[in-house]
């Protein structure tokens, strides 16, 4: 594709009109001021690549708009859930795994690689490690990138730093993005691959990262604030909701006080920057392998072989999560065959924000804590036995975080089988048993409340026809975290007593860290 005029393809402009051309709706509606140039006056094509007859496609997709002339949705970004984004080594391995599994499922020609193809907007990584990187599935097959396109288009704080991560120094990871971000820059336009129309057009933004090291933990906070402020829309009545997906220290793990500091700090720096945040802890997602496996090839290839196995129940979640408010409809030729009770993103965390104290002073309420779960039964016919033993498998065997339910807010809940077995499970859930079985003293224990507010618990269904079991997919609001409260005791022992840098930099961020603890807990609901 060339230009009449020369044009620089680093450009806003120029980058919307190679990589939209496609979508000019998508494109009209976030950047009105652009669509004329682009489409209209179409500058940026030579007449000899517009005169060139379009060669029929010869691998079998179907075409951009179908015999009734609607343009189908397979392409484009337009109304899939999440535009994800894996900060620093932890975030870029899990979108590897992510990745993986959506070319295990087209492989192995599995209707729930439809789940992906309607349900992920786009994939990026970011990372402060170049040699990291270069590791990657996403940088080795997906875009084929040598060292040089690393540099321009996923490293965090290109030319502040000498391209070999921010180590355990969180400062320094949020000093490197925020580098990226002076003078007006914005990366996101300039050089990143993640595209400011995709961003825009996803239902939903997904940052996946850890909270031990540099750049998981000081980076995302600072991605996701200039995301929201430099790409996102600030005339939409209510803002895209942002999500963060992050692995923390867990209970009793041999972490340095660093790493305990770094959780805290990241927790609370990335709780008033998203809405909710989804909690993993590795022992938990270590014990959950013993039932969750799902099929993905060539992670041992990508992933360390520490994390191999871990990030397998957690890709698991993702997948759930994506296919609970995804479009039912692909495309013309490709129906989901999923039916049932999908939700919005938001769903899963705004009912939660509405129980938070009122505070007029407050700019803005910590990121809703949602502890995540996953469990399955294999079963042919469904009493009430079987549905606490469903809810035991999910809460208990299969929680991917260590929590306490009892302690929780409430809960968003997805249950999703095959037809012949929802259909055996459907008179329980009509009938409110499954609902029942989870407010019960075993589980969220409902009566126990001592404010005004109740202990809400939504479930929804899903008929998944290319599944064997019966799935029940959780997040519980707000509860206590026994990992966290090891972390906030130890940091707040160093904002008291210590004199260190460390320390100094605690004092510095404790507002933020206060707020978010402040609300985990039942005692804390209002």
């Amino acid at each position: 594709m060339t230009s009449r005029d020369g044009w620089e393809r680093d450009s806003l402009e120029a980058h919307i009109a190679h990589e939209h051309r496609d979508e000019p709706k998508s494109v009209e509606q976030v950047y009105p001021d652009l669509y004329d140039p682009i489409f209209v006056e179409e500058r940026y094509w030579s007449d000899e690549a517009e005169d060139e007859p379009e060669e029929p496609s010869t691998d079998g997709s179907p075409d951009r708009s179908s015999a009734t002339g609607s343009e189908d949705l397979s392409g484009s970004a337009v109304g899939k859930k999440w535009f994800m984004l894996g900060v620093g080594g932890a975030g870029n391995h899990i979108v590897d795994a992510v990745l993986l599994r959506r070319n295990t499922l087209s492989e192995e020609n599995e209707d729930r690689v439809h789940i992906w193809d309607a349900g992920l907007a786009d994939a990026s990584i970011l990372n402060t490690n170049v040699a990291e990187i270069e590791e990657t599935y996403y940088a080795q097959v997906e875009k084929a990138y040598n060292r040089h396109d690393i540099v321009a288009n996923c490293i965090i704080g290109q030319g502040a730093h000498n391209y070999a991560g921010a180590g355990h120094r969180w400062d320094h990871g949020r000093d490197f993005a925020l580098a990226d971000f002076e003078d007006e820059g914005n990366p996101f336009n300039e050089r990143w691959d993640s595209s400011p129309v995709d961003l825009r057009d996803s239902q939903a933004i997904m940052f996946i990262h850890s909270v031990t090291k540099g750049t998981g933990c000081g980076s995302t906070p600072v991605v996701a604030d200039m995301l929201r402020e430099r790409v996102l829309d600030n005339d939409k009545v209510v803002g895209k909701p942002m999500f963060s997906s992050v692995v923390i220290p867990s209970e009793y793990a041999s972490q340095s006080g660093r790493a305990k500091v770094n959780g805290v700090l990241g927790m609370a720096r990335m709780a008033k920057s998203v809405d909710a945040i989804i909690p993993f802890d590795n022992r938990k997602l270590r014990d959950a392998t013993q039932d969750i496996q799902p099929r993905i090839h060539d992670i041992e290839r990508y992933n360390p072989p520490e994390y191999t196995d871990l990030n397998k129940p957690l890709v698991s979640f993702l997948e759930a999560f994506t296919m609970s408010s995804i479009p039912q409809v692909l495309n013309q030729d490709v129906d989901l065959a999923i039916r049932g009770e999908v939700f919005d993103p938001a769903d899963s965390f705004r009912p939660v924000q509405d129980k938070y104290p009122f505070d007029p002073e407050r700019e803005v309420d910590p990121a809703v804590v949602l502890a995540p779960v996953l469990g399955k039964i294999h079963a042919s016919s469904f009493d009430r036995s079987k549905v606490q033993m469903l809810a035991r498998k999910a809460l208990f065997q299969n929680k991917l975080a260590d929590f306490d339910p009892t302690t929780a807010w409430g809960g968003t809940f997805l249950v999703y089988g095959p037809e012949e077995k929802m259909k055996s499970l459907a008179p329980l859930l009509d009938d409110g048993v499954l609902r029942e079985v989870l407010g019960g003293p075993d589980f969220l224990d409902r009566e126990s409340t001592s404010g005004v507010e109740t202990v809400d618990i939504n479930t929804h269904r899903l008929v998944t026809p290319y599944l064997d079991d019966v799935y029940l997919w959780g997040t519980l609001w707000n509860p206590e975290m026994q990992s966290l409260s090891e972390m906030y005791d130890h940091a707040l022992t160093m904002k008291q007593d210590g004199n260190t840098r460390l320390a100094a930099g605690i004092r510095d961020e404790w507002e933020h860290v206060e707020a978010l603890f402040d609300c985990l807990g039942r005692e804390q609901m209002p």
